[in-house]
């Protein structure tokens, strides 16, 4: 391997040639306090040519260089001429603009303009709005749709002009009704920063090919810096898949469809979640900071295994993603109760699960377990969780997500139906044992409260009396939205002495809709509340409402058979 470098200044280096960000980069990630920082660093800087750090590269063919490193810096750098370009332009002073714009885009030798950065990730975003070259202030309009990295593009471009103004004064121009840079200063102070932008330094490294640059990007990161686990699988995958079409990139356009998957989930870095939870679903147990060697060892320069790995990466993250966000897909009506014990674990704000849950419904989608058989699997796992974590509070030994790995691995591994059954089998009897025990359940179960100013324990409250009646109540709507706590001594009867905890209790509360609760119930005696219920259809005796009195020890015994009830609710 040939490495070469060299100190060279960003006018010098925009004026070598081409820079592409290669197929295995990330898209530009910088959010304002980076893009905040790299400005107040330069602006504050009192030498002739501020030191950025590194630049790796490797030649494609002269003059087109693949950026390994320093491409959120030389993104960032970009946006901050093209700043300045506009501002000149908003002068009219376009000699000027054009004179910074020879180091956004300048012709190649078939005398055809190109973008000295070349990014396919954000197109045509950052070529059209923040490279192009603007004959007039009209012409710089940012209106568009834009996806997560344009989001940070914009950003970034907004960000760097606000402090470009603040910079550089301005004044109200009556005759184009715009607010112009102060002319008598405007133009020394921006050649300034334009001078200042252009003379920054930095070690510019150059390789040989791109095979060099895929091993110097994962050995740049192989303590994980600045770099995520899917930036090094990514890097991987790509390095291992050659494209086979120099237009048509299909290794790299499988990995962004397999990202796409995750654009409407809002948990931060689902995309390495899933790739820990399906290795453990299907290969075997490991932490998040070994994850990459696992990955690394099982394609081993195998075109054919990366690329199975790729497509069938691309088959999980879909299930993955209905797991995480299940109200984002379409159910069947048959396969409603899927859905609510997902949203039910979910809610607990448990993970250990996941690798099991990930391997069921991809059995299922897979037509190796059947929609009963992931119904009752799901069941078992939501109400284990519901004692385990959510009542009694239990703390989640690492020994619970290897039990779930290893029977995830394998129940990913076999199309038998005696071995699935065996499995699921194993898998009940092992929660079995890690139940919490009956006295314990319902001490903590009793122990819960909700009033208007104790609303800590309502989600879980909610759930619990759902649990009561399962999937199928007369005159009640499952939908968690429409569900309303109503308590059956008024809350109002504190103020007459009523004890709190007995009020905001389980045994004093049931569940309504919003409608019934506000318009009907309101504050009336728990008599006068059961025999509006009871014309409604309202399942009484699920709820244990089919009582005549409702004093203390009445409420006390309620939450007995509510514990009693919800204990065995699933038989494992």
């Amino acid at each position: 391997m040939k490495i070469e470098a060299d100190d060279k200044e960003i006018q010098d280096i925009f004026s070598l040639g081409v820079f592409k960000i290669p197929r295995f980069q990330r898209p530009y990630s910088w959010g304002r306090t980076e893009v905040e920082n790299f400005w107040n660093d330069i602006i504050n800087d009192v030498t002739d040519s501020y030191f950025i750090g590194s630049m790796v590269v490797y030649q494609t063919k002269k003059p087109q260089f693949g950026i390994v490193d320093g491409q959120q810096r030389l993104t960032t750098i970009t946006i901050v001429l093209s700043v300045i370009r506009d501002a000149f332009i908003k002068l009219q002073e376009l000699n000027l603009a054009k004179g910074v714009h020879k180091y956004i885009e300048k012709p190649n030798n078939d005398y055809i303009n190109e973008f000295v950065l070349d990014t396919e990730t954000s197109f045509p975003y950052m070529q059209k709005h923040i490279q192009s070259f603007k004959d007039s202030p009209s012409d710089i309009n940012f209106n568009c749709d834009i996806g997560a990295e344009e989001a940070n593009l914009k950003l970034a471009y907004d960000i760097l002009s606000e402090r470009l103004e603040s910079y550089i004064p301005k004044i109200s121009n009556a005759a184009t009704q715009l607010d112009i840079f102060h002319p008598d200063t405007a133009v020394i102070k921006l050649k300034n920063l334009r001078d200042k932008f252009l003379s920054l330094k930095l070690v510019f490294i150059q390789l040989d090919n791109e095979d060099d640059a895929y091993l110097i990007f994962e050995t740049l990161n192989a303590r994980g810096r600045d770099l995520k686990t899917s930036d090094l699988v990514k890097n991987l995958l790509l390095k291992t898949i050659k494209s086979t079409n120099s237009t048509y990139d299909s290794p790299k356009e499988a990995w962004n469809t397999l990202i796409k998957h995750f654009d409407d989930i809002s948990e931060n870095h689902a995309i390495d979640s899933f790739l820990l939870h399906y290795w453990i679903s299907k290969q075997k147990p490991t932490t998040e900071k070994n994850l990459f060697p696992h990955f690394k060892d099982f394609v081993t320069n195998s075109p054919e295994k990366a690329k199975g790995l790729l497509e069938d990466l691309d088959c999980s993250a879909s299930d993955y993603c209905r797991m995480l966000s299940p109200e984002s897909f379409e159910w069947t009506k048959e396969q409603f109760e899927v859905k609510l014990s997902l949203e039910s674990l979910n809610s607990f704000k448990v993970k250990q699960q996941y690798s099991f849950v990930l391997s069921l419904l991809t059995a299922y989608r897979e037509k190796r377990i059947t929609l009963k058989q992931l119904k009752i699997m799901l069941d078992k796992i939501e109400h284990f969780h519901f004692m385990f974590n959510a009542i009694t509070q239990q703390r989640s030994s690492g020994s619970i997500a290897s039990m779930y790995s290893n029977h995830a691995i394998r129940l990913s591994n076999t199309s038998s139906k005696d071995e699935i059954q065996k499995i699921l089998s194993s898998l009940s009897r092992k929660l079995q044992e890690k139940l919490p025990s009956y006295e314990e359940f319902e001490v903590k179960l009793s122990e819960l409260n909700y009033l208007s100013n104790r609303t800590k324990n309502k989600s879980i409250i909610k759930y619990s009396l759902r649990r009561l009646i399962g999937n199928n109540p007369n005159g009640l709507d499952l939908n968690h939205n429409n569900l309303t706590i109503e308590h059956l001594l008024p809350e109002a009867s504190i103020k007459d002495g009523a004890n709190p905890d007995i009020i905001g209790g389980i045994g004093n509360l049931l569940l309504t809709d919003s409608s019934t609760n506000s318009n009907l119930l309101k504050d009336k005696e728990p008599q006068d509340k059961i025999k509006i219920l009871t014309d409604t259809n309202y399942p009484l005796t699920k709820f244990f409402l089919d009582q005549n009195t409702w004093n203390k020890n009445d409420l006390i015994e309620r939450t007995k058979k509510i514990s009693k009830s919800l204990y065995p609710k699933v038989k494992f």
